[in-house]
């Protein structure tokens, strides 16, 4: 039988099969013997996660004065794993473009630990001065613009949080194993990996998609599926077993405090844990399949062709959930203390391209959620009522005036209630200042080569990040 909500852990042999999901594992030591995965530093660029070798061939035409020095380096490198902090700088925009890397100014060398410098984005009116290093976090300076921190690779990144607090702690992840780590709120980051993650000690296969951090306890989620724990802050991790029998690959984890973390999975399954992932207690009583086959006769359209997963799902701080169907043709909600998932139709003909909650960073009170649609439509309800069970959402939901050329909203935050961003394709990106009914495009992001997946606020609002493909991390700190 399942654990409800509310009932004590069940032991794996206590759990039996069948449509409802199980509790789901034991943790275990990532490797055998009993020994603990720990992150190691990358070193220079030839370490891309592909498995370049130190040793490969060294063309002639270096000379005798060039093998020296890739013979030093050869050394410097055999050594053991080190952090070598270099402050990132301003540099000029053309200098990145025409390749000039070592022109204007200090950058992070090939052997540095630490990849990130600074760029002036194209379009920017200028940028105020970084916080010095004995700054608080809490006193942000306030930049002008978006601020590109280039990580040295162009993989995309996925996730990134930070600490509530400690909001000079945090981490970013994304494809090929993608670990970063800072320590001064952002202005610096230190690439890292892992060294016995999969076989032979290759880990590129794993796509790191969610990363959740509190005090000393961070968890990664990743694909194939993938569940890592830290206590120790990340200095040391262990990988927490999948059973076979989990509904659906875990999607998203929050950390709420040492060894206490809520999991979601893509079928719907949501576990939570308050033993570093030694047991866990389901808190729905069916996955989103089981719901639909008892109430696909109530009017929710496209239930029947529900592929069996979702493509994205969302937390507010209340513990509400939201998730989009894989074929973005219905929406579903899970409150917390209900038994099941409760399905939606979408308020247009048009597919949901994603959803989110309108809950500001800063604290204050903002209900609703927003949703984009293909096309680059965006329409948002200020309301609770989307969440209730055969209501009419579609007249509870308001179209908002933006015009983006067709090119999809891919997320969304708001940092107060009044002030909201929008990224997408293209590296485009929208601002609004009246709760989102109206949008303005921003320039800072129109010569940038990627996609941009996800934008979040921390520090009570005090800043912001936005990432995506081709290894783009923007930063930028508000006046609050």
């Amino acid at each position: 039988m399942l654990a409800a909500a509310g009932t004590a852990p069940l032991a794996w042999s206590q759990l039996g099969c069948g449509a409802r999901p199980p509790a789901l594992m034991n943790q275990a030591d990532l490797t055998p013997g009993g020994r603990e995965l720990s992150p190691r530093l990358r070193g220079g660029q030839a370490d891309d996660g592909r498995g370049a070798s130190a040793g490969a061939p060294v063309p002639l035409a270096l000379g005798l004065a060039g093998l020296g020095v890739l013979v030093a380096a050869a050394r410097r490198c055999s050594a053991a794993p080190r952090s070598v902090e270099v402050k990132a700088v301003a540099v000029p925009v053309a200098a990145r473009e025409e390749g000039g890397d070592d022109d204007g100014g200090e950058i992070a060398t090939r052997e540095s630990g630490v990849v990130s410098r600074r760029v002036l984005l194209r379009g920017a009116a200028g940028v105020a001065a970084t916080a010095s290093g004995a700054t608080a976090a809490n006193a942000e300076v306030a930049d002008d613009s978006w601020v590109q921190y280039d990580l040295n690779t162009g993989e995309t990144l996925y996730d990134i949080d930070f600490d509530a607090n400690d909001p000079n702690h945090g981490f970013v992840v994304g494809a090929r194993g993608l670990f970063y780590e800072t320590k001064d709120g952002g202005k610096r980051w230190v690439s890292r990996s892992f060294t016995n993650l999969g076989k032979g000690g290759d880990n590129i296969s794993y796509r790191f998609q969610n990363v959740t951090v509190s005090g000393d306890d961070v968890w990664i989620i990743g694909k194939p599926a993938l569940l890592l724990h830290s206590k120790d802050s990340g200095k040391s991790w262990k990988r927490v077993p999948l059973s076979r029998k989990l509904p659906g690959d875990p999607k998203l984890i929050l950390a709420k405090g040492p060894g206490y973390a809520e999991m979601a999975t893509s079928s719907g399954a949501v576990y939570t844990t308050e033993n570093d992932g030694k047991n866990w207690k389901s808190l729905v009583k069916e996955t989103v399949d089981a719901t639909l086959n008892r109430v696909s006769s109530s009017g929710v359209q496209g239930a029947s062709y529900f592929t069996g997963s979702v493509k994205s799902i969302q937390r507010s701080p209340k513990g509400t959930y939201l998730a989009v169907a894989q074929r973005g043709n219905f929406y579903l909600t899970y409150a917390p203390g209900e038994a099941r998932w409760v399905p939606h139709n979408r308020v247009s003909a048009r597919r949901i391209q994603a959803m989110g909650f309108r809950d500001a960073s800063n604290n204050e009170k903002a209900d609703g959620v927003w949703m984009s649609l293909n096309g680059g439509y965006l329409t948002a309800c200020d309301k609770d009522g989307f969440q209730e069970f055969e209501s009419d959402t579609k007249s509870l939901f308001s179209n908002a005036a933006i015009r983006t050329g067709g090119i999809g909203i891919i997320d969304l935050a708001f940092r107060t209630p009044i002030e909201g961003w929008a990224v997408g394709g293209s590296g485009v990106m929208y601002i609004s200042k009246d709760a989102g009914k109206t949008w303005q495009f921003d320039p800072t992001g129109r010569d940038l080569p990627c996609n941009l997946y996800n934008v979040k606020f921390f520090n009570s609002g005090k800043v912001g990040y936005m990432i995506g493909s081709n290894g783009i991390l923007l930063r930028k700190g508000f006046e609050v």
